[in-house]
């Protein structure tokens, strides 16, 4: 019993220290200078709560294969469900950190292990616990990277272009048993809803809402009839509700934005078409690259669902 609460309050110290960074971290007021979406934050403050772990696990019990490579991603792991259970972070969210948390506390709770080889390490896990605090003012200073990436989808419909035409001019309202399956939808992402437009022809201004009144204001920039359509997409963050989306993933954010979408009929033959979908969006986060995967995972199951719908609507 003895075991199992040192074990328990090994734990609970790592966890304890993770939630008190996210508490920091997600401070509005101090989001110039601490900022979860941030290398200090992703990498660094897994490694120490990694490093934590090992640390207390090999001085209030012995070195094991169990405190060295498991019991860091453990804690990482508790804390990923605590901030899911607690909705500190949204499902999506978490599980993009995954893949990049449980690595960085295994590799924290590693190198403290070879440490602890050749001393007591008390004064440097002391710095090490302290690192993410003036590290993040410092990486504040950096200017973050902007990248638009283009996402492109596309369906063969047996429909003539007109009456493609009619479905993605303005979309009306979208059953929910009209929308496919998607792995996004399971994870509570907003559904579309419907697109109005209030006249045709270019300047034409369209609404595209989601779930959870979620909307986003179109101007229409190109309009050739039964060809192309093309929209450039304001996204107010202000008014998107915040229980929408999780808050470092905000549409027209800090972090994120899109930036227009364009309609492509291309007919094929007789009654048959291929209608392509094209969205810009613009990242801005220190590693764009990564989070583009993961931008271009949601938007290719968002646009394919969308070009779904229209394509079952031509085709009924």
């Amino acid at each position: 019993m003895d075991s199992l609460k040192r074990g328990l309050l090994i734990f609970g110290i790592a966890l304890g220290y993770g939630l008190t960074m996210w508490g920091l971290f997600a401070l509005a007021q101090l989001d110039e200078v601490f900022a979860i979406v941030s290398w200090t934050f992703v990498f660094l403050v897994p490694f120490v709560i990694g490093g934590l772990t090992t640390f207390f696990g090999i001085r209030k019990f012995e070195r094991s294969v169990f405190w060295v490579h498991f019991a860091p991603m453990i804690s990482m792991t508790l804390g990923i469900l605590f901030a899911i259970l607690f909705q500190l972070e949204a499902i999506l969210c978490a599980i993009v950190a995954i893949p990049v948390m449980l690595p960085f506390a295994w590799l924290g709770g590693f190198l403290v292990s070879l440490m602890l080889r050749k001393g007591d390490g008390t004064l440097q896990m002391s710095f090490l616990v302290l690192l993410p605090l003036a590290m993040s003012p410092l990486e504040s200073l950096w200017e973050q990277p902007h990248e638009e990436i283009e996402i492109h989808n596309r369906i063969a419909i047996e429909s003539p272009p007109a009456s493609i035409w009619k479905e993605i001019a303005s979309v009306r309202p979208i059953e929910t048993e009209e929308i496919p399956f998607q792995w996004i939808y399971l994870l509570d992402f907003p559904r579309p809803v419907a697109a109005g437009l209030d006249r045709e022809g270019v300047g034409g201004k369209r609404i595209a809402t989601f779930e959870r009144s979620v909307s986003f204001f179109e101007i229409v920039t190109v309009w050739e009839e039964e060809k192309r359509l093309s929209f450039s997409i304001e996204a107010d963050p202000e008014f998107i509700p915040r229980t929408a989306f999780d808050q470092h993933i905000i549409v027209g954010g800090r972090f994120y934005d899109v930036l227009d979408g364009h309609y492509r009929i291309e007919e094929t033959a007789p009654g048959k078409c291929i209608l392509h979908l094209t969205s810009t969006h613009r990242l801005s986060t220190p590693f764009n690259a990564y989070a583009g995967w993961w931008s271009r995972w949601v938007m290719n199951q968002i646009q394919s669902s969308i070009l779904e719908v229209i394509g079952n609507r031509c085709q009924a």
